[in-house]
């Protein structure tokens, strides 16, 4: 079962790194979006050969709900890549 929205894991994080700058593709980021961009990047430089990113609610342990954030990092995409995987 698909969540419509999660909203305390969508509010955006305060940027603030003394030390490091904070790559401007995590500027005005969620933690979930930031997690999203992470695992993008990786199966991208092809150090991961799938990633996924789920988000679900404390309900969830009833409910069985979660979220996805995009097709590249789905729950499905990842189960299908791994399979696919295994399968070589």
């Amino acid at each position: 079962m698909l969540v419509e929205d999660a909203p305390e894991s969508r509010s955006v994080v305060r940027d603030s790194s003394p030390h490091f700058p904070v790559f401007p593709e995590f500027r005005g980021a969620s933690y979930l979006q930031r997690y999203e961009i992470l695992c993008r990047k990786l199966t991208h430089e092809r150090l991961y050969t799938t990633a996924t990113v789920l988000a679900s609610p404390r309900t969830a342990a009833s409910t069985g709900e979660y979220l996805e954030l995009s097709e590249l990092t789905s729950l499905r995409t990842f189960i299908t890549n791994f399979a696919g995987h295994i399968a070589a």
